[in-house]
């Protein structure tokens, strides 16, 4: 052991002072990391503190849902009868309510699920989640068979495809593809003189065809169409949340220009909830909208929610719909109270007016 060791020594001292230096410096910093190595395996990390915060902060409120599904919740209701004190405990924005409320005060009534979407504020979104809970007693339809429709699906309304519009079309299911068919059948002089002739439009299967066969109505007379009843000008309907440049351009009046500055501000938007956001656009002329708003629909289901929660300044300041005091003030109240539970806290703590308030809704989020 004695004659080894000695000749390291040996061999160690012929290096010159400067090279010896050197070698007890990297022997120093071998042994540091082999000792930080050891001692962090016994150090337990500390968590993030705010993230800690926010995740316990959602896991309560998952519990909390769970354990109060009779607070608020979703349940079966008539919209023409439900009373104040029972809407008022349905899940939906205060806002929506409140507009449901003042349409039926003024004399207003829903003759079906689909006239629900016509109050302000209502998007696809809010219609999609609460449609199969609406129960108007004019929709049961009188003859049983074995495809009808079973509680808590969705209620489809009569329909004549001889006459029925883009956004009627829509309300029932039909995508884009299917109505843009549909109606080139029709201005190329097609008709259907019974329900099995929708197998004939490119883009309708069996198995969509099946899910509605029983609610097709035919006249039996020969329509007539006059240009005064055409609602849709053109042979086809551009989704304006999905469409590209190419797309727009086959919409009258809109050209290169109009076309670049509906995508520029759709993606600012993070999408169109409302086909009249178009207006929105600089310089869109508002007769070029009423020529084409026949064959234009927005789905809102396309729009991209802000995490009020996560998003930070330059993120909100983007949207065209805040201001950067309004921004300022969402940030301040979030570091200061936590994450919002809803997004009506907005509202409530007078961070955002109603008007702006009511643009955002359908872009927030607090998940």
């Amino acid at each position: 052991m004695t004659e080894p060791f000695r000749q390291i020594l040996r061999e160690y001292f012929s290096f010159s002072k400067k090279d010896r230096r050197a070698i007890l410096a990297l022997c120093a910093i071998i042994l540091f990391f082999i000792s930080g190595n050891l001692v962090l395996k016994y150090i337990e990390p500390k968590p993030d503190s705010a993230s800690a915060e926010i995740i316990a902060v959602f896991e309560k409120w998952d519990a909390e849902s769970e354990n109060t599904l009779g607070f608020k919740s979703l349940f079966h209701f008539n919209p023409n009868t439900v009373s104040a004190q029972k809407f008022d405990s349905l899940d939906l924005p205060a806002f929506v309510k409140k507009n449901m409320l003042s349409y039926r005060a003024a004399g207003g009534s829903f003759k079906n699920a689909a006239a629900v979407r016509k109050i302000y504020g209502m998007n696809d979104s809010i219609y999609a989640a609460i449609e199969k809970y609406i129960d108007i007693p004019s929709e049961i339809t009188a003859e049983p068979n074995v495809h009808s429709k079973s509680k808590g699906e969705r209620a489809f309304r009569h329909f004549d495809p001889n006459t029925a519009g883009a956004d009627e079309l829509l309300n029932l299911g039909f995508n884009s593809f299917q109505i843009s068919n549909l109606i080139k059948y029709r201005k190329s002089g097609g008709t259907f003189s019974e329900a099995n002739d929708l197998l004939k439009i490119y883009g309708i299967d069996s198995a969509f065809f099946n899910s509605l066969k029983n609610y097709i109505e035919i006249d039996e007379k020969p329509v007539q169409v006059s240009e005064e009843d055409v609602e849709e000008p053109a042979l086809f309907v551009v989704d304006i949340n999905t469409a590209d440049a190419t797309e727009l351009q086959k919409l009258r009046g809109i050209g290169a220009v109009f076309s670049g500055r509906i995508i520029k501000y759709r993606n600012l938007l993070g999408g169109f909830y409302d086909k009249h956001q178009l207006l929105e656009v600089y310089g869109f002329p508002e007769e070029t909208f009423h020529s084409i708003k026949g064959n234009i629909v927005a789905d809102s289901l396309q729009v991209k929610k802000l995490r009020l929660n996560f998003a930070d300044y330059s993120e909100l300041l983007r949207h065209p719909y805040l201001r950067k005091e309004q921004v300022e003030a969402i940030l301040n109240y979030r570091d200061e109270n936590g994450p919002f539970r809803s997004v009506e806290y907005l509202l409530s703590e007078n961070l955002l007016d109603t008007a702006s308030f009511k643009a955002l809704v359908p872009y927030l989020t607090c998940r």
